[in-house]
């Protein structure tokens, strides 16, 4: 451990002991780790822009529904006040003062102390007596987001570039590339010496080179080099700015090694380095990114000339349990990488006279699936945690350590034998500039032989009947662009299936857009899934007689629901089904824990938000899927509710459809952008009269429903969608 490091921690002690009687964090590994991961959750709703007072709102209401108890521990405490004291702030600067003050009350009541008690017990929980590298993520980034925020508000006796340069070296060694921006801004704001000057100069350095930004990081690094010359012994700073300039001399480590290399071009040595420097770390997020960093480097480099050399690529990720790295680096770039690569290996195969590219377009399947599984499907088919979802905070920590799971990749032979009668499409749109984007389609039929692959160059046109075709902007699309995107993906089923059964894998780039219309007319039903894996791991529904079905509307906001609920009525009275109808969160929760059912439907507003902070107004109170996933889900749930099925804003939410699935559903009706109510009541009391008056497959019978809508209703029916095993 460095001396310099040492003696901030002595200077730490000694305050805490002897000024402020602040307990000492011993041990930040076992300190209420899932709380201070859930607040690390909710100060991502502060960073987004802008923050409208009802995601304010949901941070007051998680924290009073999760961190009520009066036995916090101190740095959940601290934490908790911090986070409180920061949403008062963002109250007030949208003109809610009363808010703003219930806000500032209940910090106070949870942690007394002042900004500058609160900093340095923040300070110990980052001291050198702790191995960041070993903690999760979420973890470090909620301490260090505290730390910038209270340093904002302290005393004068807190010198605030000090603390700065604390939390800088913290996100830089847990490569923690947001929070090292912000501490890196700070910094420059409050850099009263040239030692601090200079170690601003060096982090914005670190973080324009973790950016992407090498040649703007190597000229500041050049520039601290100039300014650290000139340090002398009596700057406050010179032993933290020595030290830093003592790493350029020493090149001997493995990571510094691996940097050198990846600034010469040399993607062979940086690999090896890479994974030497994984070697050196126990098993953690920092040894998973190291491992990713390592395949980025092979990537780059064009070293995966093979079949073997991809598959091998795939396996050290695995053993490298490299998916953890999801919330620290790019994953899904790096994966998207291999998957190209394997593209330009099928194509090299099939072009090649006498040889069949079966190993290759399998293998292209796996990755494009893989993929799927990393963006969002890895969170469906686990067993459910108990008490998992028994708070909004633990609803979605739960649902982002779901999607952190390292997936397995899964055979299309596997996917054949699983679902016989089905066309598997993946559609993967990537590309790094304008005029370099790629539209990959992996399509796998019934009784092929391996995966048709084809890979598209977005022409003008490609791109404009594609954007024409994303999201609500669809409905007004012209019938030449649905036929012309249809044309793209659609290209490779089976001439000689009359009424294909299609299940589609879409990236995030092509989830929204109208399926139902975009796929061909002959299909006889058309679902979609994060990846065929969590398909394939999620339980198929079950045909009973006379259903059981449970159901909340919003009648007297809602023509459509209105009309759903009486479908439902008139099946009942006829004898189909069972049909129980509640009027709050609290009715459905006692009905569900005294007898099973077969079908939940929800008919109510939602609204534009994604993961915890989405809400469906019940006609209680509004409502986060979090206050359903506690409950036990029948196998269909039928979400009419606008956005509850949409893509995902950032990649570690969920939308309420998929952790429908997660939390045990095994097939979902949502909406993938505002639908209009009395539209969606009619494809809805279309789809049940099929399913359950006359018994066909839910897929099935929602397929046949949206195609006897009259034409010019079908394409904003097609904002519902089939989500899960069909």
């Amino acid at each position: 451990m460095s001396s310099w490091r040492q003696r901030v921690e002595s200077r730490i002690v000694s305050a805490v002991q002897q000024r402020l009687g602040v307990e000492l964090v011993k041990d930040l590994g076992k300190v209420d780790d899932q709380d201070v991961q859930a607040i690390a959750r909710l100060y991502r709703i502060l960073d987004r822009k802008p923050v409208y007072a009802a995601a304010l709102n949901h941070i007051v209401s998680a924290v009073e529904q999760h961190y009520a108890g009066p036995s916090l521990k101190p740095l959940t405490g601290c934490l908790v006040s911090s986070l409180l004291h920061e949403t008062g702030r963002a109250f007030q600067a949208r003109g809610f003062a009363e808010e703003a003050r219930e806000c500032d009350r209940l910090a106070a009541a949870v942690a007394p102390g002042g900004p500058d008690q609160v900093i340095l017990h923040l300070l110990s929980a980052i001291s050198s007596q702790q191995e960041l590298y070993l903690l999760t993520p979420l973890t470090v980034d909620a301490v260090l987001r505290a730390l910038l925020h209270e340093t904002s508000r302290s005393g004068r006796r807190i010198r605030r570039a000090g603390i700065l340069v604390g939390v800088a070296y913290a996100a830089h060694t847990t490569a923690n590339i947001e929070r090292l921006g912000d501490a890196v801004e700070a910094l420059s704001h409050v850099a009263t010496t040239s030692g601090a000057a200079a170690l601003a100069t060096y982090y914005r350095s670190r973080h324009l080179i973790a950016t992407g930004d090498m040649e703007a990081g190597l000229a500041a690094e050049t520039q601290f080099r100039h300014q650290a010359a000139a340090i002398t012994a009596r700057d406050k700073d010179y032993k933290q700015v020595d030290l830093i300039r003592s790493t350029f001399r020493n090149t001997s480590s493995a990571m510094a090694r691996a940097d050198a290399a990846v600034r010469a071009e040399d993607y062979v040595q940086a690999a090896q380095w890479y994974e030497r420097s994984a070697e050196e770390l126990p098993a953690g997020p920092m040894r998973a990114a190291m491992c990713v960093l390592a395949e980025a480097a092979r990537v780059t480099g064009d070293l995966l000339p093979s079949v073997d050399a991809v598959r091998a690529a795939l396996s050290r990720l695995r053993a490298g349990d490299a998916f953890a790295a999801r919330s620290t680096l790019d994953v899904e770039m790096v994966l998207t990488g291999i998957l190209m690569r394997t593209v330009d290996l099928y194509e090299a195969a099939d072009q090649t006279p006498g040889q069949t590219p079966q190993a290759e377009a399998t293998l292209v399947a796996e990755v494009a699936d893989l993929l799927g599984d990393v963006r969002g499907g890895a969170v469906v088919g686990h067993p459910k945690q108990r008490d998992a979802y028994r708070s909004d905070a633990l609803a979605d920590l739960t649902l982002l350590k779901l999607l952190s799971r390292t997936p397995q990749p899964v055979a299309p032979s596997a996917i054949a034998e699983r679902l016989p009668d089905h066309h598997v499409v993946w559609v993967v749109f990537s590309g790094a500039r304008v005029g370099e984007h790629v539209l990959t389609i992996v399509t796998l039929r019934p009784s092929g032989p391996y995966p048709l692959v084809r890979r598209i160059s977005v022409s003008m046109a490609d791109g404009r009947a594609l954007a024409q075709c994303s999201d609500e902007e669809s409905e007004d699309a012209p019938e030449e662009a649905l036929l012309h995107v249809r044309s793209l993906v659609f290209a490779d089923l089976d001439p000689a299936v009359s009424a294909p059964r299609i299940l589609l894998v879409p990236d995030t780039a092509t989830w929204s857009m109208p399926w139902s219309e975009l796929a061909p007319p002959q299909a006889s039903d058309v679902a979609l899934t994060r990846s065929a894996g969590a398909t394939l791991r999620s339980r198929p529904a079950t045909r009973v007689d006379r259903p059981r079905v449970i159901g909340i509307f919003d009648e007297q906001g809602l023509q459509g629901s209105r009309q759903e609920a009486q479908a439902l009525e008139e099946l009942a009275e006829q004898g189909h089904i069972r049909f129980t109808r509640v009027h709050s969160l609290p009715e459905l929760d006692n009905a569900l824990a005294n007898a099973s059912y077969d079908l939940l439907t929800i008919s109510v507003h939602g609204t534009a938000d994604d993961g915890v902070e989405y809400r469906m107004l019940l006609p209680d109170k509004p409502s986060s899927p979090a206050a359903l996933l506690h409950l036990a889900l029948p196998p269909t749930v039928v979400l009419g509710c606008c956005w509850s099925a949409k893509s995902t804003d950032t990649p570690d939410t969920t939308a309420a459809a998929l952790s429908c699935l997660a939390a045990g559903a095994s097939q979902v009706i949502g909406g993938l952008w505002a639908i209009d109510d009395e539209l969606a009541g009619e494809l809805l009391t279309r789809t049940y009269d099929g399913h359950l008056r006359h018994g066909m497959p839910l897929a099935q019978a929602f397929r046949t429903a949206h195609l006897a809508l009259p034409r010019d209703d079908r394409p904003a029916a097609a904002g519902l969608a089939f989500i899960g095993h069909p």
